[in-house]
């Protein structure tokens, strides 16, 4: 069976079931991972999808574009999963104020993550620059950065943990924080429909397995962004002047 997308053109067609069931699985595990569990365990979830979404890379391009993309998520679990630990791999931090104690981690780990587009955006622009032929540079350019992007925001899932332990929804913040958590739902949920249309419109490389797998992790991984600034913002809920007398 086929879609039609331009005359004369087809592609396959692809069942959404599966997809929906991916990314449904992937949301469930990563949300009691860090509510119930702990970074560990949601630091395995990670690689385990970082290996899913290499293998079954959703992109035309070769293996430069995933090991590149795989480098930039390796950097930034290493570095987020510091940042919630021993924070040997950061200056250390002078302060003691509660939210600065609490949120100290997610700023840190959102320096190396501006650091990380910032230099593989260079690295990016450089290889497409040094093609002999620079056909489709755009898209190339566009889609091997949105694997970097994807790759390096998932860690962004580790920071659920900080929430679980630091947030608790009494006091003052507690409406603005519900406010939070149904922004961050909602977000999820618009990313979950949008991949629908991502599955009818994406052009994999024909040799890569089971392609739909890396564009049903796709969102998922970009959530990791939201979980990060839901929990950033959940923190200001909790310590922040506004809401602290």
């Amino acid at each position: 069976m086929t879609q039609q997308t331009e005359p004369g053109i087809t592609l396959p067609y692809r069942p959404y079931g599966p997809v929906l069931a991916v990314q449904v699985v992937a949301l469930i595990l990563l949300v009691c991972a860090g509510v119930f569990g702990g970074p560990v365990i949601v630091a395995l979830l990670c690689v385990a999808a970082m290996v899913a979404f290499t293998v079954c890379w959703p992109f035309r391009g070769t293996w430069v574009d995933r090991l590149i993309g795989a480098l930039a998520g390796v950097v930034s679990l290493v570095f987020a999963f510091n940042a919630l630990g021993s924070g040997a791999l950061y200056p250390p931090l002078h302060t003691t104020g509660k939210l600065a104690v609490a949120a100290g981690p997610l700023i840190r780990w959102a320096c190396v993550y501006v650091f990380l587009l910032a230099a593989f955006t260079v690295i990016g622009f450089a290889r497409q620059m040094a093609r002999e032929q620079r056909t489709d540079l755009v898209r190339s350019l566009s889609q091997s950065l949105t694997g970097v992007v994807a790759m390096a925001s998932m860690p962004g899932w580790l920071f659920v943990v900080v929430s679980a332990s630091c947030v608790s929804f009494t006091g003052p913040g507690t409406w603005a924080a519900i406010v939070v958590s149904v922004i961050a739902l909602a977000l999820m949920v618009l990313m979950v429909i949008a991949s629908r249309f991502w599955l009818k419109d994406f052009d994999p490389d024909p040799a890569v397995p089971a392609p739909w797998v890396g564009i049903a992790l796709l969102p998922v991984m970009l959530l990791g962004l939201v979980a990060f600034a839901a929990t950033l913002a959940l923190l200001l809920c909790q310590y922040g002047p506004i809401f602290v007398g």
